[in-house]
């Protein structure tokens, strides 16, 4: 039976947060398509929060790649918003 400890409280925030606009078409088409501020947050923050119960539980593995999808979709974003304004004043 699962112990209900606050890493895996954190683990199931962050994933309740993160998954819905990653895993699921529509949730993911309000992120990247209609670049939605707010999804944006949202999603980072369960990114962030699933890295973080990972870092409680000494699991590196889940920390390095989870904090790593945090950082390159952050990277990734920006970019793009940046390529999309550049496209919008040509």
């Amino acid at each position: 039976m699962p112990v209900l400890t606050t890493s895996n409280v954190v683990l199931a925030t962050g994933y309740v947060l993160a998954v819905p606009f990653t895993l699921y078409p529509p949730g993911f088409l309000r992120l990247w398509r209609r670049r939605e501020p707010a999804v944006f947050v949202v999603e980072e923050l369960g990114a962030v929060l699933i890295a973080v119960g990972f870092a409680m539980k000494g699991q590196a593995a889940g920390t390095v790649v989870n904090g790593g999808w945090a950082a390159g979709l952050a990277v990734a974003y920006a970019l793009e918003g940046r390529e999309r304004a550049r496209a919008l004043t040509r």
